[in-house]
């Protein structure tokens, strides 16, 4: 904590991740302890428009199904024009549960990557991963894209 000396000046700085609120207006606060009896709290407010980067479409992959099923999905991804950017390098958290392709498209005249996704865990239960896009882009130099999957036991069916 820090601390602004009696009738001193400071500035006090509000920063939060704005990391997948593109296109939406958000407000974060902030409680400020004084030393004015009259006022020992102060609440400040932000609230603004978070501007998109990027559209993601969808923006994470969820695979459901009986163990053993192959699932495929595929996003694609398009800087806006705004903010262009190339995608440099792509990776997995954990390489054991999906195995993915990143290829690069025009479309209408615009740049577009498609990543194909593909379960590769054919085990029983859930799993969380997440594939890494690193761009060339200072404002947004990692592209987060979640992957979760939830694979089941079938239940037999009794012929009677």
């Amino acid at each position: 904590m820090r601390q602004i000396p009696a009738c001193g000046e400071g500035i006090i700085t509000l920063k939060f991740n704005t990391n997948g609120y593109g296109g939406r207006r958000v407000r974060e606060s902030a409680r400020i302890k004084t030393n004015d009896p009259s006022r020992t709290w102060l609440n400040h407010s932000i609230t603004g428009l978070v501007e998109k980067f990027v559209d993601i479409n969808p923006p994470r992959v969820s695979f459901r199904g009986p163990v053993g099923t192959s699932m495929k999905a595929r996003i694609v991804i398009v800087p806006k024009e705004k903010y262009p950017f190339k995608i440099t390098g792509s990776r997995t958290r954990q390489a054991k549960y999906i195995k993915f392709e990143l290829s690069e498209q025009i479309r209408a005249d615009k740049l577009q990557y498609v990543l194909a996704v593909e379960n590769i865990w054919r085990g029983r239960g859930r799993f969380a991963d997440v594939i890494y896009l690193d761009t060339d882009s200072k404002i947004r130099p990692l592209i987060q894209v979640p992957v979760v999957g939830y694979f089941y036991k079938q239940k037999r069916v009794q012929k009677k």
